[in-house]
């Protein structure tokens, strides 16, 4: 109709007294037209070409899920010829999956799954051994095969975190905080903040039905907070734990720490005390004989640990001792953030661009602000509430990878502490007394920042990649979040026929 238009003002005057009556039959037909239109999208017909269309789009993803399987057959049989084969064969295979990029990262993370499911044959040995000389002869290769893993371990922490909460907030029934002790008067429970701010218990009966109460506040009398109208409908569905969390993203940066030229590695056991030989042999340096002898027998092995000791190059915690052969030692660069507020992203221009991301993003829109609030019993007064809204840490440290069986071991480095930016709202007592936010932002955030630095290398953070957790956890979450998250998977990972043929 628009070229129509141009066409009839482009025409002499004479043939523009016909336009008039031209338009006066042409737009009645057109309002017919989209009319038709949005009634045949409406038809069953249209309901059963858009059903047949999403089946078509479903089949397609299995189908290039089959490829990429199939794709990891083939790449098998290339990890066994440069197994076998020459040296220039493991070049030219490390070659080409640094020329595919973050592809690259998904096959080598598929090999690396189907040599740890080998278990101790003479052949999964043979790969394993391959798949770490690629790895130690390039860093790239090592970023984009943790980022490929990564997911791994995002997801199975983000559903338990999102089921944790909305279970205990669905049931009502608080979490006692220990069974004995100062503790065992507390107990943990998760309400639920309204556009107001007001905080809501939510109730169980015995048949079943579920109401929300208030939680008493300043100036609001039990008798009457009891008695408020439900805040959120007479018969209130339970919290959906999809969508509790709206970002969880990692960013890396690591570097392989190779020993010094010349140096002859030690044989060490898994029960061999590192931390405590060093510690005595930096006390005796330091000291005289009889007060570093004293010093040695009355300091426990945990503060033998903060001392400033100097550890070995090659040096490795105990459970990653059993097979140091299939270990990578790394000098890591992290950044972790999760949003529950927002599907924003934290990281801005003033964050240092690394090579690797990874991010979970929600799909669902989920309105719920849980709360996390300390009950006290037996007479002992409230702690308080907590509302965690954004929390970023960026942090350097020294990564132990054991390749094949899962796992990562951190230990934050002294010279470099973690540093944590978040946004809480912290409250005192049942009253919710604010605190200020030199408190709340500054000065907790610090503290925090202490007790990550207590993980070191002698205590170091044990983050389990396994990919058995996926399974578990998964289990355990809503049929409709793990069926839509694995359909995200699936589109993800999946590689076009195009690279799969290369």
């Amino acid at each position: 109709l628009l070229l129509f238009s141009i066409a009839l003002s482009m025409l002499p005057s004479a043939s523009r007294k016909k336009k008039s009556s031209v338009l006066a039959r042409v737009k009645p037909a057109a309002k017919a037209t989209k009319s038709a239109v949005v009634t045949a999208d409406r038809s069953p017909v249209a309901k059963v070409a858009k059903s047949v269309a999403s089946a078509a789009d479903r089949a397609a993803c299995k189908v290039q899920a089959h490829v990429r399987r199939c794709s990891s057959q083939a790449w098998l049989k290339v990890l066994d010829a440069a197994t076998t084969g020459p040296g220039k064969g493991l070049a030219f295979m490390r070659a080409q999956l640094e020329k595919m990029g973050a592809q690259g990262g998904q096959v080598l993370g598929s090999l690396i799954l189907a040599s740890t499911k080998g278990g101790d044959s003479k052949l999964a040995s043979l790969r394993k051994r391959t798949i770490i000389k690629i790895l130690t002869g390039s860093v790239t290769l090592v970023n984009r095969c943790l980022r490929a893993l990564l997911p791994r371990w995002l997801t199975p922490s983000r559903r338990g975190i999102q089921t944790a909460m909305a279970s205990l907030h669905n049931s009502g029934t608080p979490m006692p905080l220990g069974e004995e002790g100062l503790l065992a008067n507390y107990s943990l429970e998760v309400l639920r903040m309204d556009a107001e701010g007001r905080l809501w218990r939510r109730k169980v009966g015995e048949a079943g039905a579920a109401r929300y109460e208030r939680v008493g506040a300043a100036g609001c009398l039990p008798q009457q907070c009891s008695r408020a109208p439900p805040a959120f409908g007479e018969k209130p569905p339970p919290v959906s734990a999809r969508g509790i969390i709206k970002r969880l993203a990692v960013r890396i940066e690591p570097r392989i720490v190779r020993p010094p030229k010349g140096w002859k590695k030690a044989r060490e056991a898994a029960e061999d005390d590192l931390v405590t030989e060093a510690a005595d042999r930096h006390l005796a340096a330091s000291y005289s004989p009889l007060l570093a002898k004293c010093l040695q027998r009355a300091l426990p092995r945990r503060l033998k640990a903060s001392l400033d000791i100097d550890y070995p190059p090659d040096f490795m915690p105990r459970a990653m001792r059993d097979k140091p052969n299939e270990v990578l030692a790394l000098d890591l660069d992290l950044d972790f953030a999760v949003r529950f507020d927002s599907r924003e992203e934290l990281f801005g221009d003033d964050v240092r661009s690394l090579g690797g991301y990874t991010s979970t993003v929600a799909v669902k829109d989920n309105d719920a602000r849980l709360v996390l609030f300390a009950r006290g019993h037996n007479g002992l007064p409230s702690l308080g509430t907590l509302e965690l809204r954004s929390l970023r840490v960026d942090t350097s440290s020294l990564a132990w990878w054991d390749v094949f069986d899962g796992a990562i071991e951190l230990a934050f480095k002294k010279d470099a502490p973690p540093v944590i930016d978040w946004n809480i709202e912290v409250a005192m007592g049942t009253p919710r007394l604010p605190l200020p936010s030199c408190i709340e932002d500054a000065f907790l955030a610090w503290l925090t920042g202490m007790v990550m630095r207590s993980f070191n290398r002698a205590y170091p953070l044990k983050v389990d990649l396994d990919a058995s957790s996926t399974a578990k956890e998964g289990s355990e979450c809503d049929e409709e979040e793990v069926r839509g998250e694995e359909e995200e998977v699936v589109k993800d990972a999946t590689l076009d026929l195009a690279s799969a043929n290369a």
